[in-house]
């Protein structure tokens, strides 16, 4: 079970490495590995529709880490002072793809706040930021909030209050009720009893403690002077993936603020979707990974 430690506290921090294979031997070629970075409050198997179909049947190699606390990560580790911080999570994916794997070309591709995790990850290595061949944030959470201000982007405090008030109260019965319309939104599809069972399951298996502590690092992020900075200081390719049906972070408070801020990101703006594209529109999004990637 391929795992490593933080260097932050000691944490065990787990991750998938997927490889194709050729010729009975692993081989990535001369094609960027592909870094997947998921959304809260789910694990990297909410990337498995596109990860397995990219290194089977596309040849490239897919990292997914588990955010601590997610999935099959330790929350803290023995060292921990307990202030996790979104740069605590950026410090953990530098060192898993630099110092870890030493991944060389890369590219990120991010779900919710995925997004700001990549953000800050490039700003703390020069190695990611010399290997980093492209950005694609699927349903962003950016650019946040603005001083003095409720998070623009998922919402007013009220909000964030009462989910966390839910997953104290009755985690099981809240999933179970609010998790449709995180897939499908208002857009009106809707998905099968067996994957809102599975998608249940990923947030089960979430530390307790994690999600509590990491709705309230989303909510107070502000990214929008490092949006600037990354407008100024790269010109690494962005695509921008989003529905235009979504509820968590809606387009207009978030890709189209985003493209306002960079002008250079390209926006895929899916009709009928909403904030769980890799569910609901997993074959146009590897499309359009497979698109953005090979150009």
């Amino acid at each position: 079970m391929p795992r490593y430690t933080s260097p932050v506290d000691g944490a065990q921090l787990y991750y998938r490495d997927y490889k194709p294979i050729s010729g009975g031997q692993a081989n990535t070629g001369t094609k960027p590995a592909l870094v997947f970075l998921h959304g809260w409050p789910y694990s990297s198997l909410a990337w498995e529709t596109l990860t397995v179909q990219l290194c089977e049947n596309h040849g490239f190699r897919c990292i997914a880490p588990d955010r601590r606390g997610f999935g099959k990560s330790d929350w803290d580790g023995p060292q921990s002072d307990n202030q996790i911080t979104y740069e605590t999570f950026a410090h953990d994916t530098v060192h898993l793809l630099e110092k870890f794997l030493d991944v060389g070309p890369f590219v990120f591709i991010t779900s919710s706040m995925g997004a700001g995790e990549s953000i800050l990850a490039l700003e703390a290595s020069e190695y990611l930021r010399k290997n980093c061949k492209g950005i694609i944030w699927v349903a962003p959470a950016l650019p946040g909030k603005l001083p003095g201000e409720d998070n623009r982007t998922t919402g007013p405090k009220a909000v964030w209050d009462g989910i966390c008030a839910g997953f104290q109260k009755a985690r099981a019965e809240f999933v179970h009720a609010a998790l449709p319309g995180v897939i499908v939104g208002t857009s009106g599809l809707t998905v099968s009893p067996e994957v809102l069972r599975q998608h249940e399951q990923i947030v089960e298996d979430a530390d307790g403690l994690a999600i509590q502590r990491c709705a309230h690092i989303v909510r107070e992020a502000d990214f929008n002077e490092k949006l600037v900075r990354l407008k100024e200081d790269s010109s690494v390719p962005i695509l921008c993936v989003h529905g235009d049906s979504d509820q968590g972070a809606p387009y207009e408070k978030s890709t189209k603020l985003v493209k306002e801020i960079i002008p250079r990101v390209q926006v895929e703006l899916y009709e009928q979707a909403a904030h769980a594209l890799n569910v609901t529109h997993a074959e146009r999004l590897l499309e359009d990974v497979l698109k953005f990637v090979q150009a």
